[in-house]
């Protein structure tokens, strides 16, 4: 796909900013914009310039859900199967990119939106936006995988608080029970956001890539079957150029501090 419609991509200094730009329908998940965000993922994955990845929305939300309009049309339940069947390789893909990604929320993050932010490896957000798992309020329970995500970040008791009401939760909230990482004033969430991406963008990429994957297998793990992989993980690390000259580059600079001490 050569152009897009309902996102945008933008690709600066090892970061790719994929940002969800249907302000008129709050970025909900419409066919043409899904199709869209699938395809800006795998451009994203692929690109080996790509260190970090920002997602984020335009306008007053970050995605403000599924697309109703389609589901007020109605399903069969075979229908309603495969319909929601078609999600689950992009959540699968976004969760597990290889490349450290964050979601920037600039406004609402309800229902699907908040479950696709909650994928994330990190969440910054606007020190207004809002955060709901919003199904029960239409009959539905949670779906992209935020049944998986939400309990591991918050625990059982509030991730069931969190669905059975339906209610919005602000960013200092969502700070205050682990599911956002910081908060910033509206106006400079996106340069804060791109800070963020940049400096992780200049760590190691394969050692970020190694640590997520670990991280992300961490809790099926016992903890021998951890460290056993941990010393498989580091053994090439060990092996990588972003070692090499980490190491180097700090006996220099010890190097250069003994020499001005003695001076």
């Amino acid at each position: 796909m050569s152009g897009y419609d309902k996102i945008e991509i933008i690709k600066d200094s090892n970061v790719a900013v994929i940002r969800l730009n249907s302000p008129a329908t709050m970025n909900a998940l419409e066919s043409l914009l899904f199709e869209e965000l699938c395809e800006a993922t795998s451009d994203v994955e692929r690109d080996s310039s790509v260190r970090a990845v920002v997602l984020t929305g335009t306008g007053r939300a970050f995605c403000a859900g599924g697309d109703l309009k389609r589901f007020s049309e109605g399903f069969d339940a075979n229908e309603g199967y495969f319909y929601m069947k078609r999600f689950a390789p992009w959540v699968r893909q976004f969760a597990e990119m290889p490349k450290p990604t964050i979601a920037a929320v600039n406004g609402y993050a309800v229902g699907a939106g908040f479950c696709i932010a909650l994928h994330a490896d990190m969440i910054v957000a606007s020190d207004n936006a809002k955060f709901g798992m919003a199904f029960a309020n239409v009959g539905l329970i949670p779906d992209l995988g935020g049944l998986y995500a939400l309990p591991r970040l918050v625990g059982l008791q509030k991730a069931k608080e969190l669905v059975f009401t339906g209610r919005n939760i602000s960013a200092q909230e969502a700070k205050d029970i682990g599911i956002v990482n910081m908060t910033f004033p509206a106006e400079s969430l996106y340069e804060e956001a791109m800070k963020v991406a940049q400096k992780i963008a200049q760590g190691p990429p394969i050692a970020h890539m190694l640590a997520k994957a670990l991280i992300n297998r961490s809790d099926s793990m016992t903890l021998d079957q951890l460290m056993e992989q941990e010393a498989l993980l580091q053994a090439q690390c060990i092996q990588t150029e972003d070692h090499k000259n980490a190491v180097e580059a700090f006996f220099k600079k010890e190097k250069r501090s003994e020499e001005h001490t003695s001076e």
